[in-house]
């Protein structure tokens, strides 16, 4: 086990040793130490939009499921059963009206309360099987749609925790007339051999583009001096620290926001209906690039989210989230989708391009 101390000595404030991303013991603390106390985001609610839907996640290395019930709520349950331990949901999202588990039939309501064991007259009839359900964390809350659990009993409210964050949130869902958005377009996977904070870091680095995503760029920009165009985002991006972690790197445009926004067909009228003509001004002068930290990333102009999951100290994990934005065109929303694979995909043409840098410096180190 590694003590704070000799933590709080490998990262100076100009230095970072590399042990943080290479040394085992290091990764079984943040398990332990960030993703087993802070909020991690788990999902979103439109991705179990109905009673019985459901959506397996990870909060570390700890498998969990999050459903809605016929109550209407959305409940984050650790996914292990109460008997001998083993998945009750091995499926990666779905709908059904409980969770049996395969191995002795065990099984579960939307809720995690225990309705139903084989042979029940063979226990004892003073055994407890009401306390017996699916443990559901100890914290639970969403904002704005996303949901955010903690393993800890203890700790800030969620709001707490997001701080300026929430401002950025905002942005998100009032790029829709309705304030709101829906995750129900499927996932992108991909994993790097590489540390996970990799991810992190590299959603507020605006320093690599030019570089990293030079060949991404000479397709976009044919006929324009590159370089200068290069200089020029980097000469006017901001990147914001927050507290708890998180942060953002902003782009301001110089691009119409209809061209750049696909903003037609009253679309533009109808968010600032919704939203006024100040906040939707604010909204789209700029793309955001968003970290929550520890694994949720948001980018505005691409309609995508992405979860990162470690799962070894070289070895992480990242599903990427299309979205819609209710009320907007839906030609823009098509776009926008698929824009995502056109970047993202293991045939895109920048995400690639961040994993062999990712890779190269886990070597490196």
């Amino acid at each position: 086990m590694v003590g704070s101390s000799a933590l709080a000595e490998l990262v100076q404030p100009d230095r970072v040793h590399r042990r943080v991303y290479t040394d085992p013991a290091i990764f079984d603390a943040e398990m332990r130490l960030i993703f087993g106390r802070t909020w991690v985001f788990v999902g979103h609610e439109s991705e179990v939009a109905h009673p019985g839907d459901y959506k397996a996640a990870y909060i570390g290395r700890q498998p969990m499921v999050m459903s809605r019930h016929t109550d209407g709520q959305v409940y984050v349950l650790y996914n292990r059963c109460m008997h001998r331990g083993a998945l009750v949901c091995r499926e990666e999202s779905g709908n059904s009206k409980f969770f049996r588990c395969l191995y002795h039939g065990w099984t579960y309501a939307n809720d995690g309360a225990l309705s139903g064991v084989p042979f029940r007259s063979g226990y004892p009839p003073d055994f407890d099987f009401d306390s017996l359900g699916l443990m559901r964390v100890p914290r639970a809350a969403s904002y704005r749609g996303f949901v955010f659990a903690s393993l800890s009993p203890e700790g800030q409210c969620l709001e707490d925790f997001l701080g300026p964050a929430k401002r950025s949130i905002d942005a998100i869902v009032q790029m829709s007339p309705e304030g709101r958005i829906e995750a129900r377009q499927g996932v992108i996977k991909y994993e790097f051999r590489g540390n996970w904070k990799y991810q992190c870091e590299n959603f507020v680095d605006h320093y690599h583009a030019t570089f990293t995503h030079e060949s991404a760029f000479a397709s976009r920009y044919v006929g324009k001096d590159r370089a200068k165009l290069g200089q020029e985002a980097r000469d006017a991006a901001e990147v914001r620290a927050y507290p708890h972690g998180h942060g953002e790197m902003f782009h301001p445009s110089d691009t119409r926001a209809d061209e750049k926004f696909n903003l037609a067909d009253g679309y533009l009228g109808a968010l600032e209906a919704a939203h006024g003509r100040d906040r939707v001004a604010e909204i789209l002068s700029g793309d955001l690039n968003i970290m929550i930290y520890p694994n949720l990333l948001f980018q505005q102009h691409s309609q995508s989210f992405r979860i990162i999951r470690p799962l070894a100290v070289d070895h992480t994990q990242v599903l990427v989230y299309p979205y819609r934005l209710p009320g907007a065109p839906e030609t823009a929303n098509d776009q926008k989708v698929r824009s995502v694979s056109w970047w993202a995909s293991a045939s895109g043409t920048g995400q690639p391009d961040d994993l062999e840098a990712f890779e190269r410096i886990q070597e490196g180190l």
